[in-house]
């Protein structure tokens, strides 16, 4: 039987926060352990980075990663999909078809969840290049 999960330290919280934002290992070092990585010692560098593996590797820990990454990817969302439906208006075809198929798959992501299905779109006008799968 697993063993319950103990409440998050400071820096477990930090780490967390700046991984899921995608901070430089650098900056994560920094803020977390005060550790420069240009000057400490690598047995000093080489700990810390241990440390945070082993915090990653346990299913609680990444559990609560994920969920963060997804507060983050969620609060950008509407934003990234007024991008997306302006490229649709785009008169480059490529460019209509890139943003038409990405609107799509992440609706169908929403739908289906890690369901393997594949959506895609040809837009008129467009070349034919074929796909990956050809």
């Amino acid at each position: 039987m697993a063993r319950p999960m103990r409440p998050l330290t400071g820096q477990q919280e930090l780490f967390i926060r700046m991984s899921a934002q995608g901070r430089s290992r650098p900056e994560i070092m920094k803020a977390v352990f005060d550790i420069d990585v240009e000057t400490a010692p690598y047995n000093v560098t080489n700990a810390a980075d241990q440390k945070m593996t082993r915090w990653r590797k346990r299913p609680e820990f990444d559990a609560i990663w994920k969920d963060e990454v997804k507060n983050i990817l969620y609060g950008c969302t509407a934003e990234a999909i007024q991008v997306i439906k302006g490229q649709l208006r785009d008169d480059i075809p490529w460019l209509k078809n890139k943003a038409a198929n990405d609107l799509l798959n992440y609706g169908k992501q929403q739908i289906y969840g890690d369901e393997e299905k594949a959506v895609h779109v040809k837009i008129e006008g467009m070349p034919d290049i074929g796909s990956p799968d050809d």
